[in-house]
């Protein structure tokens, strides 16, 4: 795979993820307007709830469905869809089983409110969404990116549509916004059943390749965990400290900083099959670097954008409505430091070729539990002084100490040359957009020199003609 065709996969996965990420974007004004603070933070704590759950439930089995269905022959990668597949069915079962049993027992600590059955509802998400999440990585793995936005575009557009049969019209409240993400699960596990259905074979099913892929997929789950952690620890934080008023605040912000999250999973999606492809061939730490100033040239500059205009994306009308609610707009200050979080962790993510080709997965856990207990320390130390600020400070810092990590480490072992001054570019402007300077003149002036120095400044020649070569 050449670098313009991890491009245009990137640009079809980005495209499918924007569109996504939009759908669900555009709940923000629903659930701002319909609900208080306190209620939009309760939903807020179950959806991280979902997020850290998925990772115990999946236990790095994903990442093991993705390596197999890239780098084995038909028949061993048969075997191990098949094994993997049946192994995250059962244990699925097993976990959603133990959530509905102690439902009575842990809803206040995950939702912050008594609301066991609601913990039912959760349960039965996590077992739906962990399944036919499989189902479209066989997808991805497969380089098919439409049919992979169509299943993932589905399930964003219908649970934006039974929210505003639920929330809206039928005035479901909180357990409205739960009945419409059980529903979509339920609607895409049944429509992308047929895509693994195909690919199981029962009677290749063995239990050394079980073995196998849970001594490659376990060490993923304290990773996976520490990510989710350090990405949604803070609501549970915030929480404790400030209340759920604090938690719907800082939810609302993050959702408006997550143009940068967009960009970076958008491109992971075609950068992870890239460069398990690419990463053992001669050239290959070539591409990677000029992939790295292109990649985080790009993301600085959205990072840049949304920071500056921030403000007016807040505040923009939708007929008689603000985008967000009034009462969210304290959120607004905490959107460029959510955006620098992100811009880090491309940086992280760029680095990864080199903990594949050395054969350091199980370095992968340390590296995100440095990034976990930053953003667990930081917060305790900032939210009682700082509040929401201090928070999203804490995940941005996170970040970056996680992606230092990782280059200390490949320092010696997987040195890539990459080049400084097109990486630490975007780094200057997103600075600068955090000056207290708001006039017109000198945002259009911060936006147009950055496109302008970026190409003729921070780039190298060769990082321009494959941008020409990307375009042409």
């Amino acid at each position: 795979m050449s670098i313009k065709n991890l491009g245009k996969e990137s640009l079809i996965y980005g495209t499918g993820h924007v569109l996504a990420r939009l759908v669900t974007f555009l709940l923000l004004p629903i659930y701002t307007h319909v609900f208080t603070p306190e209620e939009y933070g309760v939903i807020s704590l179950a959806y991280a709830f979902i997020g850290i759950a998925l990772m115990v439930y999946r236990y790095g089995m994903d990442t093991a469905l993705m390596k197999y269905s890239v780098q084995l022959s038909d028949d061993e990668k048969a075997t191990h869809i098949s094994t993997i597949y049946l192994l995250q069915l059962f244990s699925s079962a097993i976990f959603s089983g133990l959530l509905f049993l102690i439902r009575n027992h842990v809803s206040e600590i995950i939702l912050g409110v008594v609301k066991p059955e609601w913990i039912i509802i959760l349960s039965g998400i996590l077992f739906l969404d962990n399944l036919w999440n499989h189902h479209v990585l066989l997808l991805r793995a497969e380089n098919k990116p439409f049919l992979y936005i169509f299943y993932s575009l589905g399930n964003v557009i219908l649970t934006m549509a039974f929210n505003i049969l639920l929330v809206i019209k039928w005035n479901l409240g909180i357990e409205g916004v739960l009945i419409s993400n059980l529903m979509a699960s339920g609607f895409i596990f049944i429509a992308s059943l047929p895509v693994v259905i195909k690919k199981i074979k029962l009677l290749h099913i063995r239990s050394e390749v079980a073995k196998n892929i849970l001594s490659f997929a376990l060490p993923f789950l304290p990773a996976g965990i520490f990510t989710m952690i350090m990405e949604l620890s803070n609501r549970y934080m915030l929480e404790w400290f400030e209340g759920t008023h604090a938690v719907g605040l800082f939810s609302a912000g993050y959702k408006l900083g997550i143009f940068g999250l967009i960009i970076v999973m958008g491109f992971n999606m075609g950068w992870t099959p890239y460069f398990l492809k690419r990463v053992k061939e001669k050239d290959a730490k070539l591409d990677f670097s000029s992939i790295a100033s292109l990649f985080l040239g790009f993301l600085g500059f959205v990072v840049v954008l949304v920071s500056l205009w921030s403000s007016e994306i807040v505040r923009f009308n939708i007929s008689t409505y603000h985008l967000i609610g009034s009462n969210y707009w304290d959120s607004e200050k905490i959107i460029p430091i959510v955006l620098l979080g992100y811009f880090f962790f491309g940086t992280y993510i760029i680095q990864l070729p080199g903990v594949y080709s050395k054969k350091i997965t199980k370095w992968v856990p340390i590296f995100r539990a440095i990034g976990a207990i930053t953003n667990i320390f930081l917060n305790i130390l900032l939210i009682p002084q700082y509040g929401i600020v201090g928070s999203a400070c804490a995940t941005a810092v996170a970040f970056l100490l996680m992606s230092l990590s990782i280059y200390v480490k490949l320092y010696k072992i997987y040195f890539v040359r990459y080049n400084w001054l097109a990486l630490c570019y975007p780094v200057f402007f997103i600075v600068l957009t955090f000056l207290s300077i708001n006039t017109l003149g000198y945002r259009l002036a911060i936006t147009l020199s950055y496109l302008l120095g970026w190409y003729y400044l921070a780039l190298n020649n060769d990082e321009r003609l494959t941008i020409k070569s990307l375009l042409s």
